[in-house]
């Protein structure tokens, strides 16, 4: 895409309107590809506050006295943001626009947008304009200009710069600007006057701006975010950079920090300002909370304070940092710091250095304390407010637990609950119950002994307290419950079940699974393999269970057979695994032993067979069957018939025995078939397909038979039809 200027303003806009259909297209496109984006948050931003506000309570940090703050710009173009879920770079702080902080073409992502940006209507900065080449227009700055006096011999603050001309207008003449410009005394004699301090790191005087932070130069220094940016909209931006510049302590400063769209109002462009970063000397104390369960609070009865002092700037030499212990905590009584005293040294080649603040456990009931480390001022630099820490000390009571639970017992299965109340100690307690019992305040359980139950209370500073009590159960017999075991049995043979019982908490209650109950035997005979099963139950409900599996051992058999000849037959059976021997009535008369017998019958006729089978246990099983013996093959076929309708030979057919498939084909004498049956018992009366008379002459004839021994038989001749 290219940056146009003829009137500078006016022709960018034009190009702009132009392109709104692939505006929306892009819009439409990076809203897809953000569903396979990195998963970062959302950047958020919020407004309301004045330029005042901004600096006092949200930028300036330690060792900085504010005396005045002035704006000039769009009050929808300043306000807070927090970044720590997005890839900005900086936690939180001020974020400074040439547009708006809310709202679709605002900072906050995704970077759906590929040219966000709105035209406040407001004017442009000179001093922006005038270390631009050419000196273009200018619109819509934000400018934030405060006085202050720093107490160190430095002020530093950290930064991002971000634009929506990324990553198109790279080397273009006409880009965005911005600048941190401070005016004062000069250490080295004279005086800074709008020297800006928003420099390229490891350059004497090279402005960051789009045209020398960007992805062809000092690519270390910049962030590509349009492809696409889940949290932010600015299609690119720095990492995050350190304006610095030496001061005499105790100074009045001046620094102008302003933005501004150049060339036309659209495009916009922002920079992040990081909380509390702008600083003198950047002195800070900050602590973190060891051995303990949480990152804010001291126990009496657990973990320490790391104090750690830290410094920027000139840390070639060794730098004192003199500090005091404030708060409602007493010192030797209620806690102790080591190394003693209200100097630190931080040694040359260091930038931070350490105290520890050890509680004491004085065991007297307090409320909430609270000690507060404060930085001093030695360079007396008046109403300068001083880095500070504070640490709460939270008053930690004994621990104690007192553990109860029901302890005489008329059943020895009764159900209990166990329940411990806890006092005192630090945090949340936990109550950990012995015999497997587990963890919890309220714990049921059963006790089939006389038994001693232990508690231990912990809480999160790791002191314990132990209390007990003892379950007294009754002494009973358990319960016995004998039964008939396993048996197996042909179907149908009579089985007595028998269960004998005793010991428990009377009465004794005996139930079976066939629904009666209290009785001691019963006679079964079951034609299938069944569980038999009873429950012996006394009168505090424990319980005993046996059975008696009674397996039916049934073989099991079927018959087939297929044709050999028309009267002998091959006979077989399919026997389940358990058949040992084998018995054939053929119905005829004539037995067989074997598995699968052949049998010849001595005429024709229908025969009823039985195979009984018998297994290892002497169970049998019986299978039927009813056979038919065919007669022998015989077949007789005319040559002459006389289809004149005088009952005498008026039909064509063929006469036989010993088969069980019939086809006959009748042709004329081209070949063409005019009739066919399948039924023995049907013969060609002498007519066509259609029914029509054939005329005198000889006819040819195919006859197909097949006997049940799967035997194929084929006559072929000729018949002569006379009328």
């Amino acid at each position: 895409m290219t940056k146009c200027f003829t009137t500078l303003a006016g022709s960018k806009r034009e190009v702009i309107l132009r392109l709104k259909p692939a505006i929306f297209f892009l819009r439409f496109t990076f809203g897809i590809l953000l569903s396979i984006g990195v998963s970062w948050g959302q950047l958020q931003t919020s407004g309301g506050q004045t330029a005042t506000q901004l600096v006092q309570n949200t930028l300036l940090g330690g060792g900085v006295q504010l005396l005045s703050v002035t704006f000039q710009g769009s009050n929808g173009a300043i306000g807070t943001f927090n970044g720590t879920s997005s890839n900005i770079g900086l936690p939180n702080g001020v974020i400074m626009t040439t547009g708006v902080i809310s709202g679709p073409d605002g900072p906050v992502g995704p970077n759906t947008i590929p040219n966000a940006g709105v035209d406040n209507g407001t004017g442009g900065d000179a001093l922006l304009a005038s270390i631009i080449p050419g000196n273009p227009s200018t619109f819509n700055a934000t400018v934030i200009e405060f006085t202050f006096i720093p107490s160190g011999d430095s002020i530093n603050f950290r930064y991002v710069f971000a634009s929506e001309e990324y990553p198109e207008y790279v080397g273009s003449e006409f880009n965005d600007v911005f600048g941190f410009f401070l005016s004062g005394p000069n250490p080295l004699g004279g005086n800074y006057v709008n020297k800006n301090l928003a420099i390229v790191p490891g350059t004497p005087s090279t402005p960051v701006a789009i045209n020398t932070v960007n992805d062809q130069t000092n690519t270390a220094y910049y962030v590509d975010n349009s492809s696409p940016g889940v949290s932010v909209q600015y299609d690119g931006f720095t990492r995050p950079l350190i304006a610095m510049a030496s001061v005499v302590p105790c100074s009045t400063y001046t620094i102008r920090l302003a933005i501004t769209d150049v060339g036309d109002g659209i495009y916009d462009s922002g920079v992040f300002l990081e909380a509390k970063s702008f600083s003198s000397n950047a002195m800070d104390v900050s602590s973190t909370i060891t051995g303990s369960f949480t990152t804010d609070t001291l126990y009496e009865t657990c973990g320490e304070a790391d104090v750690t002092f830290s410094i920027t700037g000139n840390t070639g030499v060794a730098n004192t940092i003199q500090y005091q212990i404030l708060g409602s905590a007493t010192q030797g009584v209620d806690f102790t710091v080591s190394p003693p005293g209200t100097t630190i040294i931080i040694p040359a080649g260091q930038s931070t250095s350490h105290i520890t603040i050890t509680p004491i456990n004085d065991g007297n009931p307090e409320p909430l304390e609270f000690i507060v480390i404060e930085l001093i001022d030695t360079a007396a630099c008046p109403n300068v407010q001083m880095p500070r820490d504070t640490i709460y000390l939270q008053n930690v009571n004994p621990i104690s637990i007192v553990a109860r639970a029901d302890t005489s017992l008329v059943c020895n299965n009764e159900v209990l609950y166990a329940y411990g109340i806890a006092s005192g100690g630090a945090g949340n307690i936990t109550l950990t119950w012995s015999d497997g019992l587990g963890q919890g305040n309220y714990i049921p359980f059963i006790a089939r002994n006389t038994e001693t139950y232990v508690v231990i209370a912990t809480d999160q500073c790791g002191s314990t307290v132990v209390d007990s009590f003892t379950v007294f159960v009754p002494n009973v017999t358990p319960l016995v419950l004998t039964f008939t075991s396993d048996t197996a049995i042909c179907p149908g043979t009579p089985v007595t079940l028998t269960a004998t019982v005793g010991g428990g908490i009377g009465p004794l209650n005996l139930g079976w699974s066939t629904g009666e109950s209290n009785i001691f035997s019963k006679l079964v005979a079951p034609l299938e393999t069944t569980l038999y099963s009873v429950i012996l139950t006394d009168s505090c409900g424990n319980s005993l269970t046996d059975g008696a599996l009674i397996t039916v051992l049934a073989p099991e058999v079927s018959i087939s057979y297929i044709y050999k000849e028309n009267r002998v037959i091959q006979f077989f059976s399919s026997p389940s695994s358990d058949v040992v021997s084998y018995s054939w009535s053929f119905g005829d008369g004539q037995t067989s032993a074997l598995q699968n017998p052949e049998h010849t019958y001595a005429d024709s006729g229908y025969y009823n067979v039985m195979l009984v089978v018998t297994n290892s246990f002497g169970c049998t099983d019986t299978a039927f069957e009813l056979v038919y013996a065919y007669p022998d093959f015989r077949f007789f076929i005319p040559n002459t018939f006389t289809p004149n309708t005088d009952a005498l030979n008026d039909v064509f057919m063929g006469l036989g025995i010993g088969f069980i498939k019939y086809e006959m084909r009748i042709f004329n004498r081209w070949g063409e078939e005019i009739f066919f049956t399948n039924d023995i018992h049907r013969g060609w009366p002498g007519t066509d397909g259609h029914d029509n008379n054939c005329p005198i002459g000889v006819y040819a004839y195919r006859v197909d038979l097949e006997t049940p021994a799967d035997l194929k038989y084929r006559f072929i001749g000729h018949v002569n039809l006379l009328r």
